[in-house]
């Protein structure tokens, strides 16, 4: 696997949370435009107008005024036509980086050491054509989707995250110290696609540490499981706090930036959610949150 600390959401989200300003603006106009039903019943057509605009991604900014709209609905319309951004051209701007992405994955973990092994040939050709063919398999599975509906069986998630750890650490050259209960420790979950969730993060975790070790810290409350990875490392910038759980997003070269999104799909799919943060003390974390079950 090849996860990475993973932008078309941004805008969404600033649309969302506009467009729930603009619901709490309606009720607020509403009573205060003089008090007269009329009044009310325009001022609210407008602001649901705009509302339903911002919503659907097609903000009118181009017209300079729109017959009888409230002087107050104007501006506001062209304060936020100001900061906006066209859904066309965000899905073109998506589309681009993930295009470029890819290239750039095909370029370094593909290309590049096959083109090695066939100049100095021999052990070096059976090694790049190794490589190549990892970095082919990683990209399958990412073009997998995990299921969408889990499959939840009784498991003591103690033994799958030995399993994990025993799988990543037979990879890579990095320590896994687990903290939880010493007991079985069970929970209803969809065990196969919380294995390569784990991993994913495990993954991620032990590239950004520098190959310190990482920590995995299990705890069980009353109706949810918590699972916590830690690294060494920098830790999270505040625009990877914002964008790596997004598709497409990385700072590692050559990297796809889908780890971290596959992971977070495999979870949520089990009505859990991953969760980024920063910790005291440094690193970074990356926390699983699933429901106890029964």
């Amino acid at each position: 696997m090849n996860p990475q600390h993973s932008n078309s959401k941004t805008v969404r989200t600033m649309t969302d949370a506009v467009a729930v300003g603009v619901g709490v603006l309606v009720g607020a106009l509403v009573g205060w435009f003089f008090g007269n039903w009329w009044g009310q019943k325009r001022i609210q057509g407008y602001l649901t107008k705009l509302q339903t605009a911002i919503r659907s991604g097609e903000l009118d900014a181009g017209r300079a005024e729109i017959p009888g709209e409230p002087g107050m609905v104007w501006e506001l319309r062209h304060l936020l036509a100001k900061r906006w951004v066209p859904r066309g051209v965000e899905r073109e701007a998506a589309l681009r980086e993930a295009l470029k992405r890819l290239a750039d994955y095909l370029h370094h973990r593909i290309e590049a050491p096959l083109l090695v092994g066939l100049d100095k040939g021999g052990e070096s050709l059976r090694e790049g054509a190794d490589v190549a063919l990892g970095a082919v398999e990683d990209l399958e599975f990412f073009l997998e989707d995990p299921p969408v509906v889990a499959v939840l069986k009784p498991i003591n998630l103690v033994d799958l995250v030995g399993e994990v750890t025993q799988e990543f650490t037979g990879d890579f050259t990095v320590f896994v110290k687990v903290e939880g209960p010493q007991e079985p420790f069970r929970v209803q979950v969809d065990p196969e696609p919380l294995k390569d969730a784990l991993f994913l993060i495990l993954h991620n975790a032990g590239e950004f540490s520098g190959g310190d070790s990482v920590q995995m810290i299990l705890r069980k409350e009353e109706d949810k499981v918590r699972i916590l990875i830690r690294d060494q490392g920098p830790g999270f910038t505040a625009e990877a706090l914002l964008k790596a759980l997004d598709p497409f997003y990385t700072t590692s070269p050559g990297g796809l930036g889908l780890g971290l999104p596959y992971a977070r799909m495999a979870v949520k799919a089990q009505g859990g959610e991953v969760v980024l943060r920063n910790p005291d003390g440094g690193g970074a974390e990356v926390e699983i949150v699933l429901p106890q079950g029964r």
